[in-house]
């Protein structure tokens, strides 16, 4: 934004959260005190027109702001997520992820919902996030948008082969989140099945090792880079994959599936974030359901067939070549400017 002219003060964190030596513990309150202390000195100090916010522990501020200050900011919700769809999900998927909250592990949903519902525009970075802020009444149509981010331009218009040997990827955290389950019961049973198939697992860190979740005997067919200095070499990588893995339970975008895409990837991938808004079958390989097996029968059918991986990779690199952080700026832009109208009209 500040290359189009506007005046931009970004602030993290590691600016307004309160004693920080206690990190890992009660952070979403520490953070939400500490956000609106920071933003009430900030207002007293500089004149704004907007306050964008990321993130549901905005709530208490942006509920002291639209009450004391109502319209004299406009206050935006830019979501990399929402929080309460988040919880939701975890929680109807916590059996299969094996994931319980401790007894003092409140779910902050009913806190949450009010940094979306008391701000008056919300960006979300997918249909996915809008549909179920739309669906709980966050706001309107009008003034919940979905403006997705944009790629990398090393990642856009790259000449890329679509022919590939079976190499199959997962890029990311090893985390339960990231449907890493389904992976560790379907994967082996691809790789036991089409011995020349290989497996890149990248981004799990130094600590990760295969061994700890893979039969020894498939190991050697499985290859683990811990970490990637750039995105150029990371998409030298995903150049070198024909099919990539996207299971996550929950993404609000799932930038790992729009980098694969540009570089060459046929996906398959979980009906969340971006992928959710993809024709299966066409531009990716949506799974059904997550559930075991889903993921084997997915990978196995493109294996089996060259011309539909072909043709889903194709499809799914011409299909990202307009995600760019020009037309995300622009878009941006141009509703906030709009709100901005609205509010100085009212």
């Amino acid at each position: 934004m500040s290359q189009l002219g506007h005046a931009v003060d970004s602030f993290g964190p590691d600016t307004y959260e309160p004693w920080q030596f206690m990190r890992g513990r009660a952070n979403n309150y520490r953070i939400a005190l500490g956000m609106l202390g920071f933003t009430l000195q900030q207002i007293r100090q500089k004149d704004y027109d907007i306050i964008e916010f990321y993130g549901g522990d905005s709530w208490l501020t942006v509920l002291i702001l639209n009450y004391f200050w109502k319209n004299k900011y406009l206050l935006v919700s830019h979501s990399n997520g929402l929080e309460t769809q988040f919880n939701e999900v975890m929680n109807k998927y916590a059996k299969l992820l094996n994931t319980h909250q401790k007894w003092y592990q409140i779910d902050q949903s009913f806190l949450f919902e009010n940094a979306f519902k008391f701000a008056h525009g919300i960006v979300t970075q997918s249909n996915y996030d809008r549909d179920y802020a739309l669906q709980h009444q966050y706001g309107d149509k009008e003034h919940i948008l979905t403006i997705s981010s944009g790629l990398l331009e090393d990642y856009l218009g790259l000449s890329v082969d679509f022919n590939r040997p079976p190499i199959l990827g997962y890029c990311g955290s090893w985390i339960a989140r990231k449907g890493i389950q389904l992976i560790q019961q379907d994967i082996p049973k691809i790789l036991k099945e089409f011995p020349q198939c290989q497996f890149k697992i990248i981004g799990v860190g130094k600590d990760f090792h295969k061994e700890d979740y893979f039969h020894i005997e498939i190991c050697d067919r499985i290859e683990v880079i811990p970490f990637i200095e750039s995105k150029k070499e990371l998409a030298k990588v995903y150049q070198s994959i024909s099919i990539m893995l996207v299971p996550s339970i929950y993404e609000s975008f799932g930038l790992a599936i729009a980098e694969a895409m540009a570089c060459g990837c046929a996906v398959v991938a979980s009906r969340v974030g971006f992928a959710a808004d993809l024709t299966s079958g066409k531009e990716i390989i949506v799974l059904n359901q997550i559930a075991y097996s889903d993921l084997y029968k997915s990978v196995k059918m493109l294996l089996e067939d060259e011309k539909l991986r072909y043709k889903i990779a194709q499809n799914g690199y011409q299909k990202v070549q307009n995600l760019t952080w020009k037309k995300a700026i622009q878009e941006i832009e141009i509703a906030y400017n709009r709100w901005l109208k609205e509010i100085e009209l009212s």
